[in-house]
């Protein structure tokens, strides 16, 4: 039985069995158990001391941390928008515990281990994210010498139970009319913002007035990309009767703007009453009202370049898919249609043959 020495890691990794002192995060390569084993730990603790005093803190080399705290400091996730670098950070937080994993033991089975741990523990979304976030990690450490191959690249992400709700499905026109007609100040305001503006959550509660010239709003979406769209009739009622008691055109009814969260939470607890009452559908989202107006300009026969604009998509993938959905509909409607053409048609020859006088007589 091998006993658990205080301040050191046990890792293993190619059928090996390795020690690292965890003050310095440095590979003890005596023998376990030995004088020599014992003496390095005495070293290195001292070691530890001294750094900890000067304010140094050392990586494992070929770790998982050492990759992820590599990444956190490039530009490439410096520069990422503030949610999305939120979102990653989760997902980093979360691979606490196995960041002394050396990056050598880590293959496609270990990934999909993982994925299958953040399954149980976080459910799906989260899952899918933290692939997400691995694959991306490791391409980013192949051209910089961490990584020789992606070992996510393999793993599919988690489908969606075929019984499962759609996430984020779009609103009806009743529904958008009754979520307005029942939400109140800051609220509702935000709301008509994703309804109207296709702005995210996260964006309606931050947006302020500067952003707003009396015509239209100027913004950055999630991909920093500008966005610029002008405000339809129904919002600039609700904005032009907005008083301006903050910076943000999203406040409290104390006149403050939204923290983080503060807007999710008031939207959940209205949804929540309404469908209690029965006067909404499940599965609605603050996000649906984005699908809502994607939907919408889709079945108009929008094209996907206008689509795009107004979600503030960089690519046309996903404005691609709104004018899919709204391609099978137009032709699943016109299949129906022809389909009852041709019954008719054989209905009305089959009248005609009848309505002829029988000329078979004596």
């Amino acid at each position: 039985m091998i006993e658990r020495i205080r301040g050191v890691n046990r890792v293993r990794a190619k059928g090996g069995i390795y020690y690292y002192h965890r003050a310095t995060q440095t590979r003890i390569k005596a023998a376990y158990g030995t004088a020599e084993f014992a003496e390095e730990i005495r070293r290195l603790n001292a070691a530890g001391r001294s750094q900890k005093a000067v304010g140094i803190v050392p990586k494992i080399r070929g770790t998982l941390g050492e990759l992820i705290a590599d990444y956190r400091a490039s530009p490439e996730f410096t520069g990422l928008a503030p949610r999305t670098r939120a979102d990653y950070q989760r997902v980093f937080d979360w691979l606490a515990p196995i960041e002394m994993m050396p990056r050598l033991q880590i293959d496609p089975a270990a990934v999909l281990k993982i994925r299958d741990r953040a399954f149980a523990q976080k459910k799906r979304k989260f899952a899918n994210n933290t692939r997400d976030v691995l694959r991306l990690i490791f391409n980013w450490g192949i051209p910089r010498n961490y990584m020789t191959a992606n070992p996510a690249l393999a793993i599919k992400a988690i489908p969606r139970p075929k019984d499962q709700a759609r996430a984020n499905r779009p609103w009806t026109d009743a529904e958008c009319e009754i979520l307005l007609r029942e939400a109140t100040g800051g609220l509702k305001v935000a709301i008509a913002l994703g309804m109207f503006a296709a702005l995210r959550i996260g964006m309606a509660y931050r947006i302020t007035w500067a952003a707003y010239d009396g015509r239209a709003i100027a913004w950055q979406h999630k991909t920093d990309q500008e966005n610029w769209l002008p405000v339809d009739a129904a919002l600039r009622a609700i904005l032009d009767a907005t008083p301006r008691v903050a910076t943000t055109i999203v406040a409290s009814e104390h006149g403050r703007p939204y923290h983080a969260g503060g807007v999710d939470k008031a939207f959940h607890t209205l949804i929540l009453r309404l469908e209690a009452e029965d006067k909404i559908g499940k599965g609605l989202t603050f996000h649906g009202l984005r699908h809502t107006a994607g939907s919408k300009l889709a079945d108009l026969g929008v094209d996907p370049r206008t689509i795009a604009a107004l979600l503030g998509h960089k690519s046309l993938a996903m404005a691609i898919r709104y004018s899919e959905g709204a391609d099978r509909r137009r032709r699943a409607s016109a299949a129906v249609t022809s389909l009852e053409q041709a019954r008719n048609e054989i209905l009305q020859n089959r009248a005609r043959e009848f309505a002829k006088p029988n000329k078979s007589g004596p």
